[in-house]
Formats: C-alpha cells, sequence, structure tokens
C-alpha cells in the first residue's frame, strides 16, 4: 500500500514510517495537513495516518477537507486525547484512532485492518 503519514514530530515521523516500510509498504510523510493535501492532489494513497494537532491545518481540519472532496481514503487519527477528535463534527470519519504514545503492535492491528478492507471492495 502507498500510506501518507501527517505529523509535525520527526520522532512519530521516524517510527512509522520505518515501521510501515520494514511492512512493505511505501510511504510518504507531510508536517502538516496543508503539506498533506497537495500531497493528496498529486498521489494515490490507500491509508493515511494524521495527528491532531500540527502547524497550518490541524487533524481535525485536514479530515475535514479530505471528505469535503469526497476522498475516500481510511484515515487513522492519532492524539494523546482521541476524545477530543472522536467528539468533533468529523470524529465518525475516522477509519481508526490510535492513542499516543502507541506501540508496533496497533500499527500492525490497523494495517491488517486496512488490507482486508481493499481486500473486500
Amino acid at each position: 500500500m502507498r500510506i501518507l503519514v501527517v505529523d509535525d514530530e520527526p520522532m512519530v515521523q521516524q517510527f512509522l514510517s520505518q515501521a510501515l516500510e520494514d511492512a512493505g509498504h511505501r510511504v510518504d510523510i507531510a508536517p502538516n495537513g496543508v503539506d498533506a493535501l497537495t500531497l493528496l492532489e498529486t498521489h494515490a494513497y490507500e491509508l493515511v495516518f494524521t495527528d491532531v494537532h500540527m502547524p497550518r491545518m490541524s487533524g481535525i481540519d485536514f479530515v475535514r477537507v479530505v471528505r469535503q472532496r469526497q476522498l475516500r481514503i481510511p484515515i487513522v487519527v492519532m492524539d494523546s486525547y482521541p476524545d477530543a477528535f472522536l467528539e468533533s463534527d468529523v470524529g465518525a470519519e475516522a477509519f481508526a484512532m490510535l492513542a499516543k504514545p502507541f506501540d508496533l503492535s496497533e500499527v500492525r492491528r490497523v494495517l491488517c485492518e486496512a488490507q482486508q478492507l481493499y481486500a473486500t471492495r
């Protein structure tokens, strides 16, 4: 799968990209929602991981714009306080939630669920 990681924290970027690449996936990184939207215009992604709290555009606003553009990409939302996202107007739009800090087994679980989703399409 081609996967987009949207997070402003270099450690999260590195951890996720390494884990996803080790699992055989192609990964692009955007440090904020604005840059991620630019990548979505030029690349086809099967899965997106996004943080909620980022500069320039929050993860909530990013998800809102992705859905307004009617892109049907599964989005995994990552946050230390996932309830804030879940209570937002786009909370139901998340494919999955990962509460930070998360571990490799949680990433693998989400990947497995996403792969099953694509296998049934």
